[in-house]
């Protein structure tokens, strides 16, 4: 979060054109960027970091959360995005992990807005801290 804290400087939310992968190389297989999209509200992924993926059970690259059983509207992932969207703050959460990596014990997330007009949630910058035995 201090990255996302540096970028933004004043701002309320950094714009994604702000985050620079030179800045944050050994984080870059930890990270996801997640469209948010309105009318209905809906989310997007666009980036998933190799780390990430591969203790993922599907291939979740340009879905839609609605797509997914366990990440539809109405569960604690879609709520915790959704909370980033309308007050625009970052928010930091254990995660149920729900894939087949036997040596994965727990999943921490931390999303962070991203505004091209500095106003309106249209992205989120994750960072994923995956706890291994």
């Amino acid at each position: 979060m201090a990255y996302w804290e540096r970028i933004r400087a004043a701002h309320a939310m950094p714009r994604r054109s702000e985050l620079d992968p030179v800045d944050i190389p050994k984080l870059l297989p930890f990270i996801m960027l997640v469209d948010v999209l309105g009318e209905p509200l809906d989310f997007k992924f666009r980036l998933i970091g190799t780390e990430i993926d591969a203790i993922i059970s599907d291939d979740y690259l340009g879905r839609r959360f609605s797509t997914i059983p366990h990440m539809t509207s109405g569960n604690k992932v879609w709520a915790e995005y959704e909370t980033v969207v309308l007050r625009r703050q970052p928010l930091t959460a254990a995660v149920d992990y729900v894939g087949a990596d036997r040596y994965v014990r727990g999943i921490r997330h931390c999303l962070m807005p991203l505004s091209a007009d500095r106003e309106t949630v249209d992205m989120i910058f994750v960072a994923v801290e995956i706890e291994r035995r």
